[in-house]
């Protein structure tokens, strides 16, 4: 199944350009092409320890091959942004991943057309078995988790940035981003809840979300509408993580 490879390289992915991507790389690849090499340089090593449970000398191949495909991607962003062709922005920003999320896509084609073994290793496959745990649903179960969390967040806060307005002030002092937490444990725990098929649960979660704003909402009107973009957009990065990942 195609699916297995587009799993593998998905949490690569994933791993590679949010997580172990730290803020001030994901600044100078922005900034200098030396930042766009470095960056594509811990994205191969993220990316090849990604295909270690699944271990084939094609399948590195292949992920050594979406790196590279992965710092074009980047190279040409570092290049408009330097030639002021375009801005850092959400829409820039939704791009980039579109292409990388494409490039992923055709990799996984490759793969599944050149039928290259993506079997678990057998001391992990013995494990899972031991506790009767699937491999294709703890694959799915991990990328869903990772893409709630941080990939989320990101592409929030990248809309909402240019939504703000008068708010950006009160952001700033928001030191604790106490906003992300709250809104990955909303997505999670919304989560949780539709892969049980509890759809009316979620609603809960977004009550209680709302009596804390309350105040604040029925009072300002910008901040209401600011809020309300923020909370539908999390509630469908968590829909489409469950009918296009989970099982």
């Amino acid at each position: 199944m195609i699916i297995k490879y587009l799993l593998i390289l998905g949490i690569g992915h994933t791993a590679g350009d949010f997580y172990l991507q730290s803020q001030k790389m994901a600044e100078e690849k922005d900034k200098s092409f030396r930042g766009v090499v470095m960056h594509s340089l811990e994205y191969a090593l993220v990316m090849a320890a990604a295909v270690i449970p699944v271990f084939d000398w094609n399948l590195l191949l292949g992920a050594l091959g979406l790196s590279f495909s992965h710092f074009l991607i980047d190279a040409a962003k570092y290049l408009l942004l330097k030639k002021g062709k375009a801005k850092k922005s959400a829409g820039l920003f939704v791009y980039d991943q579109m292409a990388h999320i494409a490039c992923i896509f055709a990799a996984a084609y490759f793969l599944y057309n050149a039928a290259v073994p993506a079997a678990v290793i057998p001391p992990i496959a013995h494990v899972l078995e031991t506790f009767e745990v699937s491999k294709m649903a703890l694959a799915r179960w991990i990328l869903a988790l990772m893409l709630v969390h941080m990939p989320a967040n990101i592409l929030i806060q990248q809309v909402l940035k240019e939504n703000r307005g008068s708010l950006q002030a009160e952001s700033e002092l928001n030191d604790n981003k106490a906003g992300r937490k709250i809104g990955t444990i909303e997505r999670l725990i919304m989560l949780l809840f539709i892969a049980l098929d509890q759809y009316t649960a979620m609603g809960v979660v977004l009550t209680a979300k709302s009596i804390a704003r309350y105040d604040r909402i029925s009072k300002d009107q910008g901040f209401a509408e600011y809020y309300l973009l923020g909370t539908l957009m999390s509630t469908a990065c968590v829909v489409l993580c469950k009918f296009l990942i989970l099982p």
